[in-house]
């Protein structure tokens, strides 16, 4: 049995909010799926009708300093963040979230933006953005707008970006300052690759 019936592959931030609204419905959008897919193969997840790919959309795969702020795309590759001589710099608490999230294979595909969206507890890449008081950027029909980390969550699995039918663009964190540092650990059981007990980061 098929898990969707259209798949459509964007080619903007514009075109991923159009087809999200204009698809056949249910529309979801995916990146590295890892979460998603996974959620739908083992029916945790509502039907969808339309799947909205935006692995294209060159401004989601950003990573690099703007007005003294570091920019990571939603898209960029866990994996990439977690090696980014920038982020390990910038944002020391995110590289290394990142760098434990899955097994090898799933950070080669996952998605910071992914991690995010799916608001699950233990998002290891999310405990980072906001110790370090980040910013979202968001794309919508209503057009662009920014907002704080913590307001995007109404709880387990659950935030306003897709209440909204809303893409998140990327994040946006203040350049480090001397005398500033971050960093992140957490306690899970050992298992080899599982759920974290605990997650805590730091700025």
């Amino acid at each position: 049995m098929s898990l969707w019936k259209n798949y459509h592959i964007a080619e903007s931030i514009q075109d991923a909010v159009d087809a999200l609204h204009t698809a056949e419905q249910p529309a979801c959008l995916v990146a590295g799926g890892t979460d998603l897919l996974l959620e739908m193969q083992q029916g945790h997840h509502s039907p969808v009708a339309t799947l909205v790919d935006i692995t294209r959309v060159a401004e989601l795969r950003c990573l690099e300093l703007r007005d003294e702020q570091l920019f990571i795309g939603a898209g960029v590759p866990v994996n990439e963040i977690s090696q980014s001589s920038l982020v390990l710099r910038h944002a020391q608490a995110v590289a290394e979230g990142c760098g434990l999230i899955g097994g090898p294979q799933v950070r080669n595909s996952a998605t910071l933006g992914g991690n995010v969206a799916h608001a699950l507890p233990a998002a290891d890449g999310m405990i980072g953005l906001l110790a370090l008081d980040a910013t979202v950027e968001i794309a919508g029909q209503s057009g662009p707008r920014t907002a704080a980390m913590h307001s995007l969550f109404l709880g387990p699995g659950r935030s306003v970006l897709s209440e909204k039918g809303e893409l998140l663009v990327g994040f946006r964190v203040s350049a480090r300052q001397p005398g500033e540092a971050s960093a992140f650990k957490r306690i899970m059981r050992p298992q080899g690759v599982a759920l974290p007990v605990l997650n805590i980061a730091v700025w």
